[in-house]
């Protein structure tokens, strides 16, 4: 079999690329590299309980957001009230210097 010429400076054969592929000469080099990957397996598989609880409680409090957002909107229109809609976010570079302030500053004097 005709070895593959590396096309680029990822394919290149170095010594700890070779040392992965060879199979171990003792069977201590077996037993560790047996070792070595059970705890990566172990440590992966913890890794991904993580993540998957993660992902399980940001969809419920998502659902729990998501639910809480459809009862104002029906206590909203209970009212009367026209739909509340969230001011589309705009990018910094498109705000001027000639928009309104949002908030109103009050002034107060402190002495001491």
């Amino acid at each position: 079999m005709k070895a593959k010429r590396p096309r680029g400076m990822r394919e290149l054969t170095t010594i700890q690329g070779l040392n992965g592929r060879t199979v171990p000469s003792s069977r201590e080099q077996i037993v560790a590299e047996q070792a070595r990957l059970e705890h990566e397996r172990a440590r992966l598989e913890r890794e991904l309980q993580m993540w998957q609880d993660n992902q399980r409680r940001t969809g419920e409090r998502l659902a729990g957001v998501l639910d809480r957002l459809a009862m104002l909107a029906s206590a909203n229109e209970q009212f009367g009230a026209p739909p509340l809609t969230g001011r589309p976010r705009q990018p910094a570079s498109q705000h001027s210097d000639e928009d309104e302030p949002t908030t109103t500053w009050h002034e107060i004097v402190l002495e001491y």
